[in-house]
């Protein structure tokens, strides 16, 4: 009796790999800029590389660019978490070379209704809040949620884009295994001792500025005035900041009028094209 043929299998073809020189060559930069309102991210961002945004609020209407004295470019018609996705998903950045997602704080509440109208309870149910999942389950779900944008904006970055991601400043506890606890100024976003979309952020990021005021006095209680604003590039104790490329002898870059361009010619190139 003949034996039943045998299906064939498909053998998949294995990947040649090599050793060569790890660069950023052909790739954009991954940036995150954080600070108070009012601070000045968005007149920052628009000087980076021929930038264009995706507006999650409506400041940067109000907005013209220092040098041109033109309106900003944005995406129109964005409302929506979904409306962030698919506008990264489309050709529409093809013809720039910075994507500025102004601002993130607002993307993750938007990113908090996504989640609350696309994730079902264990039994299909829709959760009234967050909590309505049970046991930390809803933070986790936001924060998966979240992770979506930083691979739509890698997509970009494998282009040759840069990715601006604008952020409101919040302060945050951190846990301190060798003593006390302290607090720490960070880009505003859901940071847990279980979830941390902050940390991903972060992670994710190769730069990350901090909009603030060159020097602060305290006196008796009181902060000193000053006008002086500046980009800090390198962390303290008290507050985030990293650059994989601008050196450590620039902790902190002037940003002392709106057509200052100081840390994107740093991280670009004297040359780069505004």
């Amino acid at each position: 009796m003949a034996l039943p043929k045998m299906p064939s299998r498909k053998v998949n073809k294995v990947k040649a790999f090599k050793i060569q020189p790890w660069t950023n060559k052909g790739q954009g930069h991954k940036t995150i800029a954080y600070g108070d309102s009012g601070i000045g991210k968005t007149t920052l961002s628009c000087l980076a590389p021929n930038p264009a945004f995706i507006g999650i609020d409506d400041g940067g209407r109000m907005i013209k660019h220092p040098v041109s004295g033109e309106p900003l470019l944005s995406v129109s018609g964005v409302e929506t978490f979904q409306d962030v996705r698919d506008a990264l998903h489309s050709n529409v950045f093809d013809e720039v070379d910075s994507i500025v997602i102004d601002n993130i704080t607002e993307l993750e509440r938007l990113g908090l209704a996504h989640t609350l109208a696309t994730v079902k309870k264990q039994k299909g149910d829709i959760a009234a809040n967050i909590e309505d999942y049970g046991y930390h389950k809803g933070y986790r779900y936001w924060h998966d949620t979240m992770l979506l944008i930083l691979s739509d904006c890698d997509r970009w970055v494998r282009k040759g884009k840069n990715i601006i991601m604008v952020a409101q400043s919040t302060t945050i506890r951190v846990a301190n295994p060798g003593g006390e606890d302290f607090l720490k100024q960070a880009p505003e976003l859901y940071h847990d001792k279980n979830t941390s979309t902050l940390n991903a952020y972060v992670s994710w990021a190769d730069h990350v500025l901090r909009l603030g005021y060159s020097h602060i006095e305290v006196s008796h209680g009181k902060v000193g005035s000053t006008n002086e604003r500046a980009v800090f590039v390198h962390p303290e104790v008290h507050f985030y900041a990293k650059s994989r490329t601008i050196s450590a002898d620039y902790p902190v870059v002037s940003f002392n009028k709106p057509s200052d361009a100081s840390i994107w010619n740093l991280m670009f190139g004297a040359n780069h094209a505004a």
